[in-house]
């Protein structure tokens, strides 16, 4: 012992020496650790949540329009994200739910159309009689209340005394448990059988403020089945992303009809999250098989002259939609490609992030 010691004492500057790097490198492995953890929440916390804890069987913050096969149809509101039926919002949800009725491709609020018709015309005099008569032919009314059960009916039709617009009660959903009111819309049974409908319910749901949770709508007509009724489409969650840089996007195919989707991304710029290619735990069913295929310029649909051979060396899956389970709408979440993200390149403007990616329905 006395001998090392007598070392140490001989040697102490550079002991000394020793110490001091060891520890400099502690505090250095320590505050990458540190620093690594704190970009991962960087990355994370760029991007709002992808869990919606306000929602709709058939309502979204990208409004589309749903084609009815009956003349019911239940419309759900609920705390939680439809994909994530298990993470419940925290708090207390207040929104108000209105509808209205709507005519033509313009989706014009009916009694706006109506006051523009001329009632001296026969022609149109004849089209307004038409509309008003079946105007009472829709409504909507709460049907189950999160808290108290089935409510009784009350009756909310579409009048021109309310301007063919129903404004309900504003109501509330419960924090941290599953919470769901519902409500159920009627529509001219006729309507299912017609191929030229032109009347749609708008339905919004919306939260009272201040909140972050966004307004969710949707439009529901019924009209006889046809081809032009079955269709997909992809949207992104982000609607500014081609003028803000996200670390990952939240891309949604949304429709209905049976099929297949291809979803085609460029993957040297995008990597899509494992998850959604695992059947067993996303639900996803794909044709073939669950692994990415390389698109090559002998590719007889998307690698030919078509398409200016923009796909080729693009990936592709093919989803099966409508066939196998009622899904109305599936979300992937796209990464930047490593090298992009840790040089910095924006995914904006010229280079936005939404000429990377497309879907095409195949009936």
């Amino acid at each position: 012992m006395e001998k090392i010691l007598k070392t140490l004492r001989k040697h102490w500057t550079r002991v000394w020496l020793i110490a001091i790097l060891l520890i400099s490198g502690g505090v250095y492995v320590t505050y990458s650790i540190y620093t690594e953890v704190s970009s991962v929440k960087r990355v994370v916390s760029t991007q709002a949540s992808p869990v919606d804890m306000f929602s709709s069987n058939c309502m979204r913050p990208d409004i589309s329009s749903r084609r009815l096969s009956s003349a019911e149809y239940s419309i759900t509101v609920c705390n939680f994200d439809q994909d994530k039926p298990t993470i419940y919002n925290p708090s207390t949800i207040s929104y108000t739910l209105h509808a209205e009725l709507q005519v033509g491709e313009n989706h014009t609020n009916l009694a706006t159309y109506l006051a523009a018709l001329d009632q001296t015309n026969a022609e149109q005099k004849a089209k307004y009689d038409s509309y008003l008569g079946k105007a009472e032919l829709y409504f909507i009314y709460k049907t189950e209340d999160d808290a108290t059960g089935a409510v009784a009916r009350s009756a909310n039709g579409f009048t021109p005394n309310n301007g063919f617009t129903v404004n309900l009660d504003s109501d509330t959903l419960a924090p941290q448990k599953s919470s769901v009111d519902m409500y159920k819309v009627e529509i001219d049974s006729s309507s299912i059988n017609d191929p030229d409908t032109d009347i749609f319910v708008h339905v919004w749901a919306v939260p009272t403020p201040p909140t972050t949770l966004r307004t969710i709508e949707t439009r529901l007509y019924g009209a006889a089945s046809s081809s032009n009724t079955a269709t997909w489409t992809g949207t992104f969650i982000e609607t500014d992303c081609a003028a803000v840089d996200y670390d990952f996007y939240n891309y949604v195919i949304t429709g209905s009809g049976e099929g297949t989707v291809d979803i085609l991304w460029d993957p040297s710029k995008f990597n899509i999250n494992e998850f959604f290619f695992n059947e067993s735990l996303s639900g996803n069913t794909f044709v073939g098989r669950n692994t990415p295929t390389e698109i090559a310029g002998s590719d007889t649909k998307y690698g030919s002259e078509k398409y200016d051979g923009k796909y080729v060396g693009w990936s592709k899956i093919t989803l099966s939609v409508g066939a196998v389970n009622s899904k109305n709408r599936y979300e992937l979440q796209l990464y930047k490609t490593a090298s992009d993200s840790l040089t910095g390149v924006s995914y904006t403007g010229d280079n936005a992030a939404t000429k990377y990616i497309d879907c095409f329905f195949n009936t």
